[in-house]
């Protein structure tokens, strides 16, 4: 039987859990996200989307190795609302509004969260490098009851963030950050919920307790950091007894409307159609979605175009011949 291991480049430093709630429908959710890949049980629609507000970025950050060939195309809010609508309708809980661009250069990023959260979505949010998270930003998304943000932040000190995050200001951002802290605090709110991550340079390798600390006495609720990705060794053509989660779990829309079935496939490599002139429940049941899940539980993810040297892939991969 292969094995799933559910977000495993993921690791927690301290803070709370910001999936932990006390809601019922959520811990639900949180139970089939575990379970549905673990059960290889296809449910009636995806759990969760991630809606690619827009492909641009305003940084030019060290590791990130989609920074040449950023489009900048901007998502519709009509395209927003057909997403939405049909997943409201079909058990859709939540929505990440970002793939690989900058959310908070969207325009319309507050009036998005709001439409999902007043479609009765359960888990909305993004991820951000927060040089954008402006006080009047702030206070748009707590009124849309945004329910969390991953803001993206390399280290505590000066030095070594704006040497990766290449274009930004780390005076500003941590500001911005305390500021949605305060904001929160004086509205008696506890959302969004704020985890700072980092990607894992070699920098922090060996302060991750003083990384945590700062942060969590700036107001974080969670800190964390994520295994870095090396796109250039790539580990190609490689059977291996690991099977995706994210083709059991949720799906992507690109800023054009283009739908995959996981949100690692930049390259549009098996692209299943657009959500324009198809929908989503047709094409998360499809023929090939089916025949790429078959193939994953029969260890043949490296014949499948997209799979084959997927970063998660790779990283597990990588685990088990080091």
């Amino acid at each position: 039987m292969p094995t799933i291991s559910v977000n495993s480049n993921f690791h927690s430093l301290g803070g709370k859990n910001v999936l932990d709630k006390d809601d019922e429908k959520f811990k639900q959710y949180r139970r089939h996200w575990e379970e549905w890949p673990k059960s290889f049980y296809v449910g009636g629609f995806p759990l969760f989307i991630d809606i690619e507000s827009t492909s641009a970025c305003n940084l030019k950050c060290t590791f990130c190795y989609n920074r040449e060939r950023i489009i900048g195309g901007f998502i519709t809010f009509d395209l927003v609302k057909k997403i939405i609508d049909e997943g409201a309708d079909k058990g859709l809980c939540g929505v990440k509004f970002n793939f690989r661009g900058e959310p908070l250069l969207h325009p319309q990023i507050h009036e998005f969260v709001r439409y999902a959260k007043d479609r009765g979505l359960i888990d909305v949010y993004f991820n951000s490098h927060g040089l954008l998270l402006n006080d009047d930003m702030a206070r748009k998304l707590i009124d849309a009851r945004l329910d969390r943000i991953s803001i993206s932040f390399e280290g505590y000190t000066k030095e070594i963030y704006e040497k990766h995050r290449v274009g930004s200001n780390f005076e500003i951002v941590v500001q911005n950050i305390r500021n949605l802290v305060a904001r929160k605090k004086a509205l008696s709110v506890d959302y969004p919920k704020i985890r700072i991550q980092t990607v894992a340079v070699p920098e922090l390798k060996d302060v991750y307790e003083q990384y945590k600390d700062f942060w969590l006495d700036n107001g974080a609720d969670e800190v964390a950091y994520l295994d870095f990705k090396d796109m250039k060794n790539k580990h190609l053509g490689i059977s291996a007894d690991w099977t995706c989660p994210q083709i059991w779990q949720r799906a992507a829309v690109m800023w054009d409307g283009t739908f995959l079935p996981c949100n690692h496939d930049e390259e549009k490599l098996i692209a299943l159609g657009n959500v324009r002139n198809a929908s989503i429940f047709d094409m998360w049941h499809s023929t090939r979605l089916n025949e790429i899940r078959e193939k994953h539980k029969a260890g043949l993810a490296h014949t499948i175009p997209g799979c084959d040297g997927c970063f998660l892939r790779d990283s597990e991969i990588k685990k088990s011949i080091v």
